[in-house]
């Protein structure tokens, strides 16, 4: 029980640091979309887009991890829901 508990807690801590890391690639992104008047020429708006690619990049791979621990969460909550009662029924 106490395994899956920080299996759980791991999980929920992976949730949030992806959750987190997504709101700075996405303000990463809205700030250089309202500060677009600081580049010029051709060549800072082709850094614009290697930004604009990477933080896109940045964001599905955050929606990823979040998404894989969302998913170890609930089979570690469900691996701990059936622990409980197989050892309720071994109890009664």
């Amino acid at each position: 029980m106490l395994v899956s508990s920080i299996a759980r807690f791991n999980a929920v801590n992976i949730m949030n640091n992806t959750a987190f890391a997504s709101m700075q690639a996405q303000n990463s992104m809205l700030n250089a979309v309202n500060n677009k008047h600081t580049f010029g020429g051709e060549h800072d708006l082709s850094m614009l887009n290697k930004m604009d690619k990477q933080l896109s990049l940045d964001l599905l791979t955050n929606k990823l991890l979040y998404n894989v621990a969302y998913l170890q969460e609930k089979m570690a909550s469900k691996h701990q829901n059936n622990k409980i009662n197989k050892s309720l029924n071994l109890l009664a």
